[in-house]
């Protein structure tokens, strides 16, 4: 406990303002599993029901401004159950959870009134901290299309659009349903999804709905909307997204990073309205449900054909 020895200790039943961070250390470099620092703090209530009784016991002895850092070696953690210890975790390495006590409310209105404010302000910060972004994201854009010699357009919300085949007809509009092929990847290249290479195992078209009736198609990041408002029907070519028009902050999954700049390339291999998407995807789903029931009628065929001839070396061996 690392303590600046002011005001009272933690008493039973209190609610705690805390910031946490929890790290897996391999002794060569630490993974974060969950940290609150630079967000949100995490509230509870200070009870056995809520932290485990060895971290009960240490917080206990913790006031207001005070620091703990907890080291457990992953042996003794999974000493009583081995085989719930996670592939990533191995034996010998430690897990190190650091709490910082930043408040102690004696009842549950004043965490809640707290958390409220605390809430205001990292919203503040966290808006301040995307304006900041989009001039950031926007200097990378300009960076990357004069080192590849690009000169795309620029949408109405700011993500850029290279035509490279222009299309016939009219520009797609917000009574449509665009069906697209696809492939994105982050801004160094690495490809995170694709409804065109097999490897990604969803070789099928994708309805992108821009419509204001949640049942047509698919919903995707504005930054595809934006774009897609400026194609045709054939229309080829690529997506500039910047992180406020994609997945933000919050990023998405391993592949993209928070505040990724994303690169899609892009083919409008068809514009429905309404009507004609509607019937368009009852369709596909009719030829999907009709797909897998062979499949599986394929798999009962398999196994009774395995288990006669289980059967019939059975009665071979027993002859």
């Amino acid at each position: 406990i690392i303590s600046s020895g002011k005001g009272a200790k933690v008493a039973h039943g209190d609610f705690l303002e805390m910031h946490i961070a929890r790290f897996y250390r391999t002794g060569r470099i630490d993974s974060i599993i969950h940290d609150t620092r630079g967000s949100l703090p995490a509230t509870e209530v200070f009870d056995t029901a809520s932290l485990p009784r060895p971290f009960y016991n240490i917080i206990s002895q913790m006031s207001i401004g005070d620091s703990v850092i907890i080291r457990i070696l992953s042996d003794s953690m999974f000493k009583a159950d081995p085989a719930g210890m996670p592939p990533f975790i191995k034996k010998g390495h430690y897990l190190v959870t650091t709490i910082k006590l930043l408040n102690i409310y004696k009842n549950e209105a004043q965490a809640d009134s707290a958390r409220q404010v605390a809430m205001t302000k990292a919203l503040e910060i966290q808006n301040k901290k995307d304006e900041e972004q989009v001039k950031i994201d926007e200097q990378k854009l300009q960076d990357y299309f004069k080192k590849n010699n690009i000169s795309p357009k620029k949408s109405p919300l700011g993500m850029y659009v290279e035509i490279q085949q222009e299309g016939t007809g009219n520009v797609l509009d917000t009574s449509t349903v665009a069906e697209v092929n696809y492939t994105g990847r982050t801004l160094d290249g690495k490809v995170f999804d694709s409804n065109t290479d097999p490897s990604f195992k969803h070789p099928e078209p994708l309805y992108v709905n821009l419509t204001n009736d949640p049942s047509l198609g698919q919903g995707v990041i504005t930054g595809w909307k934006d774009g897609l408002l400026m194609m045709k029907k054939g229309s080829r070519g690529k997506f500039y997204v910047p992180s406020n028009l994609a997945y933000g902050s919050r990023g998405a999954g391993n592949d993209i990073p928070p505040y990724s700049v994303l690169i899609f390339d892009i083919e409008v291999t068809d514009v429905l309205n309404r009507e004609q998407a509607k019937a368009r995807m009852e369709e596909d789903m009719k030829k999907r449900r009709e797909a897998m029931q062979l499949q599986q009628i394929q798999s009962q065929v398999q196994k009774q054909m395995k288990d006669q001839i289980r059967n019939s070396e059975k009665l071979d061996s027993s002859k």
